[in-house]
């Protein structure tokens, strides 16, 4: 990506100390920070982007790096189970930010089961309410556009706090990806709104953040969890919500075996098609956030236009 005069001045005039090592855990939070960070420093992926959070475990490269992170951003337990003991141990306490616990983001309650009804997300929580039930949190919280600022601002003024001297070289970057989330959100509304009436299922629930934002008809998962499979009483009630819906599409997630969504659209007029909320086919770095977003438009308009004609 092309610099800026302006920030290419601020480089020049920032005394040449060394940047602080950023880790981030999943590559769409990576993405935000790259953006932030540009100029000073490339911040450390943590997760393989094939990977699933849910499942993964840790390797010795991994606890190398956890321990010298000067910051060490991560959603929280609710999703990366596997790091809640490691980043205990590891991270120096000083270093960690843990993004369920900020106080402005907009969280949204797990729903419960596998078909949902209109009024299950309940209310939305905020601050020490959310942080008393993170545990009840759906975490994906990244795929809502306003989400995302209020990370990035959350982000900058860590980082600001760590390295005070590049103040306005953050700010800046701030400043432009705020611009670009706007866009963004922008041009995502636009193209998905001949899609709010349509129904479907996904494989499990992580897209509440982006059906809200962008007023969408997801009306059921295939998973509860992404860890727990369904039982045979969970899938009769999925199939029967299929037919009584009449649903469109049923997505199933890269990290995941098809198999199951494949059983479950046998004998259905369903479409099937693909979501990835980690974006692990994006390129890493500042524009990955932004592909895997533009990519989950493209995959929901591919299926549901096609069957709604």
């Amino acid at each position: 990506m092309r610099i800026s005069l302006t920030l290419l001045l601020l480089l020049l005039a920032t005394p040449c100390l060394a940047a602080p090592q950023v880790l981030v855990s999943i590559a769409p939070l990576h993405s935000l920070v790259s953006s932030l960070t540009r100029g000073v420093s490339e911040p450390e992926l943590l997760m393989s982007q094939s990977a699933s959070p849910h499942s993964a475990s840790l390797r010795p490269s991994q606890a190398r790096a956890l321990a010298a992170a000067d910051l060490m951003i991560w959603v929280g337990p609710a999703l990366e189970s596997f790091l809640a003991r490691p980043v205990a141990r590891l991270v120096k306490p000083q270093a960690e930010m843990q993004l369920l616990k900020l106080e402005n983001l907009k969280l949204l309650p797990q729903r419960k089961g596998g078909v949902w009804e209109e009024d299950q997300h309940g209310e939305t929580e905020h601050g020490e309410q959310a942080q008393q039930r993170h545990q009840n949190i759906n975490p994906h919280f990244w795929l809502s556009p306003e989400n995302a600022r209020q990370t990035a601002r959350s982000v900058c003024k860590r980082l600001i706090q760590i390295d005070p001297l590049r103040q306005t070289i953050y700010q800046q970057n701030l400043s432009d990806l705020l611009r670009r989330i706007d866009d963004l959100e922008q041009s995502l509304e636009e193209r998905l709104a001949p899609l709010k009436n349509r129904p479907y299922l996904v494989f499990h629930d992580a897209y509440p953040y982006f059906e809200e934002a962008f007023s969408l008809n997801a009306i059921g998962s295939i998973r509860i969890s992404a860890e727990r499979a369904p039982g045979a009483r969970r899938l009769q009630q999925i199939r029967t919500k299929i037919t009584e819906s009449a649903a469109v599409c049923l997505f199933s997630e890269p990290q995941f075996s098809p198999a199951l969504a494949e059983r479950l659209a046998a004998g259905q007029d369903l479409a099937l098609g693909t979501l990835d909320p980690l974006g692990s086919l994006s390129i890493k770095g500042e524009d990955a956030w932004f592909s895997m977003m533009n990519q989950l438009a493209d995959n929901l308009i591919d299926c549901l236009a096609e069957k709604g004609q």
